[in-house]
């Protein structure tokens, strides 16, 4: 393997391992360890040293791995539209759920506690007693709406500003190719998509991670995980919008409304925008 191929592998993998370990660490300093990760006894040390592992390969291929492929051609580029799997979308996804639940039995199993309660309170999905799911869930969609247009208004004007300055021509012209693969999908497969999105990002970044390492690594975490767009245009409206989502669950101190917003805002894109985007280009 030539040397700056190495590199490109490794530092993206001891980068999410070293953050796993912050991770653990900040768990820990907050009083949020589980009880099959406390104390000094062997099945403790290999509960907490696996799930540490677990996590820090999650984040190596699905925020970190990105970072090693800056200034080399875009990996879009390499595949093969006609026959991608719709079930790819749904990779990253399924990792992180198994993670989770990973996570979850290792610190938690046979220590005496309920299952439900467990993953409700752990993950973010409790909701207060004065508060109800149906109204967490409007109030999220809502903000989706607002969001939905804050974001694009603030971008748009970015660009603009951007485009004066140094050349409209330099602006990017296109949407990334995977987004516009998205866009000619099956309607029902891309509300799945967006509430695939909504659910289980916002349980990873805003009701695992934030709880744990805080507002801001959060949010930056989040980002670093969307850098396969390619634009930093995407980019500035991926992190208003996680920084939107982030101040949103604090608020309400549960994730259904980020949720809600989260889900409402990928499906007006790809189920309205995308698409029409796409048909203009062509």
């Amino acid at each position: 393997m030539p040397a700056v191929t190495l590199v490109r592998f490794m530092l993206p993998l001891v980068a999410g391992i070293a953050c796993a370990w912050w991770i653990d660490r900040s768990t820990a300093a907050r009083g949020l360890l589980p009880p099959g990760f406390a104390g000094a006894s062997l099945s403790a040390v290999y509960r907490r040293v696996a799930a540490m592992a677990l996590l820090g390969l999650v984040l190596f291929v699905g925020v970190f791995a990105a970072i090693g492929q800056i200034g080399l051609p875009s990996a879009m580029d390499q595949i093969d539209f006609e026959r991608l799997s719709p079930l790819r979308l749904f990779q990253m996804h399924a990792i992180l759920v198994a993670m989770l639940a990973a996570w979850l039995v290792l610190g938690y199993w046979r220590c005496g506690h309920d299952a439900g309660t467990v993953v409700l309170s752990q993950l973010g999905l409790r909701t207060r007693n004065s508060q109800t799911l149906p109204a967490e869930v409007g109030l999220g969609l809502g903000a989706g709406v607002v969001l939905w247009a804050g974001v694009l208004a603030v971008v748009l004007l970015t660009a603009l500003v951007v485009g004066a300055a140094g050349g409209f021509e330099n602006l990017p012209n296109e949407a990334p190719k995977m987004v516009l693969w998205m866009g000619g999908l099956p309607v029902v497969v891309r509300l799945m998509v967006s509430l695939s999105a909504g659910v289980v990002e916002e349980i990873f970044f805003r009701g695992f991670l934030m709880p744990r390492v805080g507002f801001g690594l959060s949010n930056v975490l989040f980002v670093l995980g969307h850098m396969s767009y390619e634009q930093p245009f995407m980019l500035l409206g991926v992190a208003l919008l996680s920084i939107a989502f982030s101040m949103l669950t604090l608020w309400r101190g549960n994730i259904w409304p980020a949720i809600a917003a989260h889900f409402l805002f990928d499906a007006i894109q790809l189920l309205l925008i995308v698409p029409a985007a796409a048909g203009a280009a062509s």
